[in-house]
């Protein structure tokens, strides 16, 4: 049985916390390089033994708050991915609102991993280009699953996934706690967005998940596509001298 976190712990953990925040702002207005231990311990009124008790150096708070982000986001993603009998539609909205909301939780820490990238190391560099690509590949499988079963439009998956995740990331700018909406009421609004710009029209939908379907389907694309390309009018112009 896993005993109960005693005061010390959660002191610890809160202290901890504490030194990873004040860090990101640090991070965030002077950059890794133009940031040290001193500043990091000062700006919480501690000292720089204290600071290193938690952390032997910048570079293993870089990669702590570098982590905070990316590994749930690559979680969240593959565990959507994992469900391949959900509807695609409930997949994506799901996984667009839970992306958006760890974005929105942990703002600076996201804009830290981003704007200081050049301040990893080779190994964490990896590890977060790596992160990041199995991101984007999850959304665009959940994605291409909507198009294969007919939800969703026939676009680019994998532009639609960057566009997605664009969105989500961009929270971390803009985003202000105390605005009119809270996390849960953005991260719902982007979802809906995201479902919106790629849902296939009702009427539009496979009725039978089958090749004739699918074929029907096409039969309707190509035949508006050659209204468009040959309106009525210019059909028979190639025989007129």
């Amino acid at each position: 049985m896993n005993e109960a976190p005693t005061k010390t712990t959660m002191k610890g953990e809160v202290l901890r916390s504490a030194i990873l925040d004040a860090a990101a702002k640090l991070f965030i207005e002077r950059g890794t390089g133009g940031t040290s231990m001193q500043d990091i311990a000062e700006s919480l009124g501690l000292s720089r033994t204290a600071v290193y008790y938690y952390f032997k150096n910048k570079n293993a708070i870089l990669r702590a708050l570098t982590e905070e982000v990316l590994i749930p986001a690559k979680q969240l993603a593959n565990d959507a991915v994992a469900r391949k009998d959900q509807d695609p539609t409930e997949a994506l909205q799901s996984l667009v609102t839970q992306y958006a909301e760890l974005i929105l939780s942990r703002p600076a820490e996201f804009r830290v991993a981003d704007r200081n990238e050049s301040d990893l190391t080779q190994r964490q560099l990896a590890s977060m280009q790596s992160a990041r690509r199995s991101v984007l590949a999850d959304f665009s499988d959940v994605i291409e699953r909507g198009i294969e079963l007919g939800h969703f439009r026939m676009v680019d998956a994998h532009v639609a996934a960057f566009s997605l995740i664009g969105m989500c990331n961009w929270t971390a700018w803009w985003f202000k706690p105390s605005g009119r909406l809270s996390r849960q009421e953005v991260a719902q609004a982007i979802a809906d967005m995201a479902i919106h710009a790629l849902r296939r029209d009702e009427s539009r939908r496979p009725r039978l998940p089958d090749v004739k379907e699918s074929l029907r389907l096409l039969r309707e694309d190509l035949a508006y596509l050659e209204k468009l390309v040959l309106p009525e009018d210019d059909t028979s112009s190639g025989q007129r001298k």
